[in-house]
């Protein structure tokens, strides 16, 4: 399977995911060394756990977009790789971390006063 099909299978899902559990779903799409895709999904954070995050952030923004992971991750959904305490297994694990944490996004106030 190449990588776009295994693209549009991980959206597909992510959609009927989102329909199911009435909240966006973002599909996760990483190579192992092997050339092996590895899928995952991970559903919008709410507005609290986005706040949380940015107030951890500023003492440790990794271990926060970890905890954030930890809550958004479907687990039943993903492989068991994005999850795993195995060593072996933390790039992939730091890539989802680094994917749950580009979901915190705000905009900047360009006001400026004369």
């Amino acid at each position: 399977m190449n990588e776009n099909d295994v693209r549009q299978q991980a959206e597909e899902k992510a959609n009927a995911l989102a329909l199911h559990i009435n909240t966006k779903v973002h599909p996760l799409v990483f190579k192992d060394e092997n050339d092996v895709f590895i899928t995952g999904f991970i559903k919008e954070p709410s507005r609290q756990v986005k706040l949380a995050v940015l107030d951890k952030s500023v003492m440790g923004g990794f271990s926060a977009a970890s905890e954030m992971l930890d809550a958004i991750l479907l687990k039943e959904h993903s492989d068991p790789r994005l999850s795993s305490e195995r060593p072996e297994d933390d790039k992939i694990y730091l890539g989802a971390v680094m994917a749950a944490y580009d979901l915190v996004k705000f905009s900047i106030n360009t006001f400026k006063k004369k």
